[in-house]
């Protein structure tokens, strides 16, 4: 299948556990079988997420929230209080009322609870906190993200969270203000159902006796809600599968994984947990591809524990093809997992995704006019090209 067909394929809205990307993890796993792939599956237990309009509500005015994913439900009437200052959520009585996070509570997204890989204090101290002043549900204030195109963004995507919790624009606090205004007791209805599912995780490896290590090509195969994935990531699947294609009928001195990472956009990261559970030892190399190729722009590598040697095997590489640039850190994809153990990383993203790509991500808008499907060919050579001389 060309390019063109198999982004179109898979750019749909797919998150973990979804009968779309049951749908779409099945195509994968046939085409991997049939381009002589032995084929590894993983299962794990998720959540799957539905929602539907959700308001607070005084007397006389209604306004709309978004339902945080996989927010606890929540209808029911109680005392609002706005928290501004993380100070506030020591020293304030918020039993059993409805807070609203603004201001330097909720500059930022917060990670999932006991998110596996990256859980830092202040996260922990802000949702503790609030689990322990008990209150009743909570309505997020929040802006732009700086790593996404969302605009109000999520604060908590959380199925661990114990809170119902809501969020709006802050360009509407205004008209929250006044809602407030006419009675600090209002409705809330926080309509957000959770349901227990199973999904898996697929591996395509090609493994041979004695081998000398394991290079793990990767690209997350799953979206966020609302928004069809095209950039972030078919894009990336679509390079992997290229790849792939390369490597499908001959033979290295080590073991080569194919992994299209099926939580990546999930609270629990339960694919990635999955994989490093049954694969930590003997990796020499982690490729990760995410929401790579973006129109009018080139393919950025950035590097992660890879020392001297290394990179000048990539550079000889990078020589051959205009397109591939060097880029900047970011942590925030599926090779910090193996990045944070030390392992030797590469990470191929869009060259501009600080500066254009990112508005696309986790909207609406990520569909496939974003995409330049040449790109996703040169990428693929590419990358193919680093593997085959790094075994040399």
């Amino acid at each position: 299948m060309n390019n063109i067909k198999l982004l179109k394929l898979i750019t749909r809205e797919r998150p973990v556990g979804t009968e779309t990307n049951k749908e779409i993890l099945n195509y994968l796993e046939q085409e991997f079988m049939k381009s002589g792939y032995e084929v590894t599956s993983l299962p794990f237990d998720c959540v799957v997420w539905k929602h539907k309009k959700s308001i607070i509500k005084s007397e006389d005015i209604e306004l709309e929230i978004n339902p945080s994913p996989f927010s606890k439900p929540f209808n029911g009437i109680g005392e609002i209080v706005i928290i501004e200052y993380l100070k506030e959520l020591q020293n304030q009585n918020l039993s059993g009322k409805i807070i609203v996070l603004c201001g330097e509570v909720s500059e930022r997204p917060i990670q999932p609870k006991n998110f596996p890989f990256y859980y830092p204090d202040e996260d922990k101290f802000i949702i503790s906190s609030i689990e322990a002043k008990k209150p009743k549900a909570i309505i997020c204030i929040t802006g732009k993200s700086k790593l996404s195109g969302m605009n109000p963004f999520t604060m908590f995507e959380d199925g661990n969270f114990s809170i119902p919790s809501a969020y709006m624009s802050i360009d509407m606090l205004p008209q929250l203000k006044k809602l407030i205004g006419e009675s600090p007791f209002v409705l809330l209805l926080i309509n957000s159902e959770n349901k227990m599912a199973t999904s898996r995780q697929l591996v395509a490896n090609k493994k041979i006796a004695n081998s000398k290590g394991k290079i793990v090509v990767c690209a997350h195969i799953d979206t966020k809600y609302d928004t069809l994935g095209a950039l972030d990531n078919a894009a990336g699947i679509c390079v992997l599968m290229n790849v792939m294609n390369c490597f499908k009928k001959v033979t290295y001195p080590i073991d080569i994984d194919f992994v299209p990472f099926n939580s990546e956009e999930y609270f629990g990261a339960s694919g990635e947990v999955n994989y490093l559970n049954n694969n930590q030892n003997k990796i020499l190399l982690v490729i990760n591809i995410d929401s790579p190729c973006h129109i009018n722009s080139q393919s950025a590598i950035s590097y992660y524990n890879i020392n001297e040697s290394q990179r000048e095997i990539i550079n000889d590489s990078m020589k051959k093809y205009e397109k591939i640039v060097n880029g900047h850190e970011w942590y925030a994809g599926d090779h910090c997992a193996f990045a944070l153990k030390g392992i030797p990383c590469l990470a191929v993203t869009s060259s501009d995704l600080f500066e254009g790509a990112l508005e696309y991500t986790h909207t609406f808008k990520d569909t496939l006019d974003t995409i330049d499907p040449a790109l996703i060919t040169t990428t693929a050579e590419f990358i193919s090209d680093v593997i085959k001389n790094w075994i040399k």
